[in-house]
């Protein structure tokens, strides 16, 4: 009994030793860490392409919830019955072998009333309500075609320290709640493409695939022909893929091969200003040149939201911070700190340009200038290109984007924390074309209701890296 509990507690941290031990299965380096990373965040979401592994990992993990928390309920659901039986519960019963609890005809196993795992078709959201148990595993397969009402009655699950979601997806469809969901910023993010798979490598140099019945080069091969257009080289940027690896041949990949191949969503199918590529981007790091440093802050208008500051020099952000509930002095006061904290030797701190957006509570920050060198920016205002952006903001948020698709923007330098909040914001908001056939990024608001905060972070870095000779200066 002792050994028993042993191995329980080995198990419920482990999940890879769990397969190896008792299913019999061996995981690759990604199913591993997709499994690790629900013991550790609790919810996960992953985005993959096709054949790494995703339902086979899937089965493994109702199995392990299964033997290893007891009472407990798991719970999946996928678009389609055959999804449900043919695919996910297929591989719970393949790997399962003579183990107890099956059920002989349905997607089920079963000891006890508070003690399940099922399969239900993404019908009817009534099937995950009034489920409150402490020990909860729910699995979304196909993820992107499971409708909002599910991801809801998920959610009010959710309510215990031993509860895991874990949702697996093909990134095909940026109108998805998946897409949304990731947003949010609530679910710990896992990319898988083929290329990163074992088998790849293995058969690049020669040697037989680890797991034949997963993705093959020859399938790579012809996608990267079918899926890809060549690109000259030297004019490859960031998205764009060298195949084989090491060759010098670049390809732009199109919509199916982002999605298919490479697991993420594609950008030809996306109404976010920024793409996956563009901000893949920002994390090459660049020297830091001689220029002269400059902050960009976006002050709170509203009791929720943040007033956020953003230091940089050249194209690289060296500082970001962001407040909740200041008000105009402490602002003031501490963008004065930073100006003298981050200037260098020989740099007048009252010179450094700090570009506030004065279109709601801005102004008096900038009203407490001091000599500093304080510049009002409105957000508002008219575009420098009328004929492609109706208002500045619209213009910024581009501007700084395909910065980053040029390779003029860093964020190397800054916390952990930052880049995931300012990756969520920076592909939160959506565009459309007006009548007259600019582009126009959607108010704050809108943006705000999807992902439950103002995208504050992302308009001060965009302040941050506007030009600062566009602004009205006061001394």
């Amino acid at each position: 009994m002792l050994k028993q509990e042993k191995l329980l507690r080995i198990y419920r941290s482990n999940p890879e030793i769990y397969a190896s031990q008792v299913l019999g299965v061996e995981w690759w380096a990604k199913q591993t860490e997709i499994a690790q990373s629900l013991i550790e965040y609790k919810r996960v979401l992953v985005k993959a392409c096709h054949s790494i592994g995703k339902s086979h990992l899937g089965g493994g993990i109702v199995n392990w919830h299964y033997d290893c928390f007891a009472p407990g309920i798991t719970i999946t659901t996928a678009p389609t019955k055959l999804q449900v039986d043919d695919i996910l519960w297929k591989e719970v019963r393949v790997q399962r072998k003579n183990r107890p609890g099956l059920q002989p005809k349905a997607s089920r196993m079963e000891d006890a009333e508070d003690h399940f795992a099922v399969g239900y078709t993404a019908s009817n959201p009534d099937s995950f309500q009034g489920r409150h148990e402490k020990k909860v595993l729910i699995v979304f397969d196909e993820a992107v075609g499971v409708d909002a009402a599910f991801w809801d009655a998920a959610e009010g699950m959710m309510t215990g320290d031993d509860c895991y979601w874990l949702a697996i997806c093909n990134p095909t469809d940026t109108s998805s709640r998946a897409f949304e969901e990731e947003q949010k910023g609530k679910f710990h993010v896992i990319q898988v493409s083929a290329l990163e798979h074992p088998n790849i490598d293995l058969e690049l140099n020669g040697l037989l695939p680890k797991f034949p019945a997963a993705v093959r080069l020859g399938w790579v091969n012809d996608r990267v022909k079918e899926w890809c257009e060549p690109v000259a080289q030297g004019d490859d940027r960031p998205g764009d893929i060298e195949w084989p690896p090491n060759s010098g041949k670049w390809h732009r990949p199109g919509a199916l091969a982002e999605s298919r191949m490479l697991g993420r969503w594609p950008s030809q199918g996306s109404m976010s200003v920024w793409s996956e590529a563009a901000w893949s981007a920002t994390l090459v790091k660049l020297d830091v040149p001689k220029e002269p440093l400059e902050i960009g802050c976006d002050v709170a208008r509203f009791g929720d939201d943040f007033t956020t500051m953003v230091i940089r020099r050249g194209p690289c952000a060296l500082h970001h911070e962001t407040h909740n509930g200041w008000d105009t002095a402490q602002t003031a006061g501490r963008l004065k700190v930073l100006c003298k904290q981050f200037a260098e030797i020989g740099e007048d701190p009252r010179k450094v340009k700090v570009k506030i957006d004065d279109d709601g509570i801005g102004g008096a920050v900038v009203d407490q200038r001091d000599g500093f060198n304080f510049c009002r920016v409105s957000a508002s205002s008219q575009a420098f290109d009328k004929e492609g952006y109706p208002n500045r903001r619209s213009e910024l948020w581009f501007s700084v984007m395909e910065r980053a698709m040029d390779r003029r923007l860093d964020l190397t330098r800054l916390s952990a924390d930052s880049k995931a909040l300012l990756r969520r914001q920076a592909m939160a908001p959506r565009w459309a074309m007006d009548n007259q056939g600019r582009r126009v990024v959607e108010k704050k608001e809108e943006t705000k209701k999807r992902m439950s905060r103002s995208p504050d972070d992302m308009d001060g870095l965009n302040l941050a890296f506007a030009p600062a000779k566009e602004f009205k200066v006061f001394i």
